[in-house]
Order: C-alpha cells, then sequence, then structure tokens
C-alpha cells in the first residue's frame, strides 16, 4: 500500500484484501469514510467481540500440541494467497482446513485457530493496522461460528464415515461462503457507494462453485483423514491442497490474461488509426456505465465489456488510407468500411470465451428502426447489449 492508503483484510474463501478501505490521516483511519460504513464497521467489531467473549471461554481443547498444528497448517496456507482478477481481493484454500476444524474441534475452537491466524498473519506477515486486524478477526468469528451452528444444527459431529458429513458440511460451507463474501462486499458498497450485490457479482460469482465444489469435499476428506490417521496424515494432506490451490490460481491467471489479450489487440486498432486512439476505451467506458445504471447482471457487463474494446476489431482488414483519408469517403470506400462488423464478428467467432460478444460485434451499428448495417436488423431482434454498445458508439468523440 502506498501513500495515506490502507486496507482491512477479510476473507474469501478465507483471506481477502480489501485495498483503500481506510484513509490513514491525521483525523483518523476513518476520515472520509460515510456514516452508513461507520455503524457497519461497528457492528461487525460489536458482534464479533461479543461472541468472543462468550464463546471462547467455553473451549475445550484435549490437545494443545494438536490445535498448535492446526495453526501452523492455517498459516502455512495463508502465506499463499491468489489474487482475484479485476479486485484487489484474494483468497486461500484455508477454508478446506476450517472446515475440517469445524468437524474435527467443534466451531468455536475452529473460530479461536481463524482469529489467532488471522491476528498473527496481519500483524508479523503483512504488518496491517490495528483496525483492519480487529475487522478481520471479528469477520473471521462471525463466519466460522455462525457457519458451525448451523452444522451441528444439521447433525453433524466428528465422525470417521464421510457419507454423515456431506448434508450438514454443504450447509455449513454455503453459509460461510454467503456470510463472508457478503460481509466484504458490503464494506466495498459502502466504501464506493455503489451496489454491495454487484460488488458480490464482480468480485465473487465466478468462484462460487469452485468454493463449494472444491474446497467442501476437501475439508471432509481432511477431517476424516485426522480421525484415522491423525496429524500426520493432515500435514501430508497439504500437499494436495497446495495444488488444488494451483489449479485455482491457474484459473485465475487465465481470467486475467482473457482481458489483457482483449486490450492488446485493441491497442492494434490504436496504432493502424491514430485518429481514433482510445475510441474503444471510451466506449467500453460509457458502455459498462450503461450497463449498470439499467440494472444488467455483472456477467453481461463483462460481455458488454469484451464488446465494446473489440466492437472496430473488424478495421484491421480495412486499409490504412480509407481509415486515415482526410477527406469524404467514396461510395466504394464507405462499403469498404461498413464491412468492418462482419469481419471483426469473424474474428472473435472462433474465441470460446468471446462467443457472446460476437452479436454485439455483428450488430454495434444496427439501429433500431432497422436502418444500421449490416443485417439491417432492428426492434426488438437487436439484443440490449447491441443497443447499449451502438449508444456509447454514438458518444465516443467526447473526452
Amino acid at each position: 500500500m502506498e501513500g495515506d492508503s490502507a486496507g482491512i483484510v477479510c476473507v474469501d474463501p478465507h483471506a481477502c484484501e480489501v485495498l483503500g478501505l481506510f484513509k490513514l490521516r491525521s483525523a483518523g483511519p476513518f476520515e472520509g469514510t460515510s456514516p452508513a460504513f461507520r455503524i457497519y464497521y461497528a457492528a461487525v467489531v460489536v458482534v464479533g467481540v461479543v461472541l468472543a467473549f462468550r464463546l471462547f471461554p467455553t473451549a475445550r481443547i484435549e490437545s494443545w500440541t494438536v490445535v498448535l498444528w492446526w495453526l501452523g497448517f492455517y498459516i502455512a496456507a495463508e502465506m499463499t494467497p491468489i489474487l482475484l482478477p479485476g479486485s484487489h481481493a484474494y483468497i486461500t484454500v484455508t477454508s478446506a482446513l476450517e472446515y475440517a476444524a469445524i468437524v474435527v474441534f467443534g466451531p468455536v475452537v475452529a473460530a479461536i485457530l481463524s482469529a489467532v491466524s488471522a491476528i498473527l498473519t496481519s500483524t508479523f506477515m503483512s504488518n496491517h493496522s490495528p483496525h483492519k486486524t480487529l475487522f478481520n478477526v471479528c469477520l473471521f468469528i462471525i463466519t466460522v461460528i455462525t457457519a458451525g451452528k448451523v452444522f451441528q444444527l444439521l447433525g453433524g459431529h466428528a465422525t470417521p464415515n464421510i457419507n454423515e458429513l456431506v448434508l450438514p458440511l454443504a450447509a455449513c460451507g454455503v453459509t460461510y461462503f454467503a456470510l463472508n463474501t457478503s460481509g466484504v462486499s458490503i464494506v466495498l458498497g459502502l466504501l464506493d457507494r455503489t451496489s454491495a450485490w454487484r460488488v458480490w457479482q464482480r468480485t465473487y460469482l465466478w468462484t462460487t462453485v469452485t468454493h463449494l465444489v472444491a474446497f467442501v469435499p476437501l475439508g471432509a476428506i481432511i477431517a476424516v483423514i485426522h480421525h484415522h490417521i491423525g496429524i500426520s496424515g493432515v500435514g501430508l494432506f497439504l500437499i494436495p491442497l497446495l495444488l488444488a490451490r494451483y489449479s485455482f490460481k491457474l484459473y485465475s491467471e487465465m481470467r486475467t490474461a482473457h482481458i489483457d489479450t482483449i486490450r492488446a489487440l485493441t491497442s492494434t486498432i490504436d496504432a493502424i488509426d491514430p485518429f481514433t486512439a482510445g475510441h474503444s476505451e471510451r466506449v467500453t467506458r460509457y458502455a459498462i456505465a450503461l450497463s449498470r445504471e439499467l440494472g444488467l447482471s455483472e456477467r453481461r457487463v463483462m460481455l458488454i465489456e469484451y464488446a465494446g474494446l473489440l466492437h472496430d476489431m473488424g478495421k484491421v482488414a480495412v486499409k490504412n488510407e480509407i481509415l486515415c483519408k482526410p477527406g469524404a469517403l467514396s461510395d466504394e470506400e464507405w462499403t469498404i468500411m461498413r464491412s468492418h462488423p462482419e469481419t471483426g464478428a469473424k474474428i472473435v467467432t472462433d474465441v470460446k470465451f468471446l462467443e457472446g460478444a460476437r452479436e454485439v460485434v455483428l450488430h454495434h451499428h444496427e439501429r433500431f428502426d432497422g436502418k444500421g448495417y449490416p443485417e439491417g436488423v432492428g426492434g426488438e431482434d437487436l439484443s440490449l447489449e447491441a443497443r447499449i454498445v451502438k449508444v456509447a458508439d454514438s458518444d465516443s468523440t467526447l473526452p
């Protein structure tokens, strides 16, 4: 972090860092934040502290040696965070260990492990300030205690039979993921004065399946291994757990590579036609703003982002003397120029992650009255995404 900005460390599926949440100035860490944000922060802290004071003294620890080993596993897993694409959020595979700890020790001891691990990693490894660490710890406590209680209410208990863990641990995982990610999304929404639901869609929606299908079953397996083999088995299982982390990291990097690749293609158009340099970026910025104003889901917004950046990709096939001609184009030149939507659509057709953007690229010069080109599509046959990019394209000459 640079300058006078700082952040809160939260969890999804165990650790997510939100940068720039507080301004550390002489007036204090909450300067510039809204009353709603301060109320939310205080509520999380109060609930977390109350739960800790009421429940932590009731914890029953049969072997401090075993618990300390688990704490070491927690810290080892937290030392390898993965940056989520398009955000300042990180995830780790520690949630799998948390689920196993809920089964083996119960929710209270699991929450203590989470809290201590958060304090140690935030203080000594990340050098976070006290207010950040406090929020982080309290969110851990609330999340783990609540998810653990759901596990117990559905009959979950320490058992060597993995079949008995399926339903209660699945419900535990859903609760954990929902509380954790919504907690972070609310913070970001309040800070940015935007919709927490939209923040959640952008940051966490795509991780839902991975978390519930991978991390929850891994937690069940770790709990069963601990019952049959003991702490040494859990230590050995860290290897496949870190392999799962590596696979998730590759997937995350692939998503980042998508947008980087698109922006690289966009720069090709800027290089060919310097008079419209930055045009695609402006179209994309306006199209995203329109999409969110209309309440479109973030999945559709992402498609529009891709299409906005690539809408003029077909101009690579137009001769430079036509693109950069200072005077009016002839009828033949206009025919060539108007072929660029079809050319652009062909370019993106065979790229799987751009599949949904093809129609928008093809139709971004169509009109609602059917008098556009290249196909004369109009009315409701023209997708909302194409109409949005069309409107953004018409205003993109603005600075």
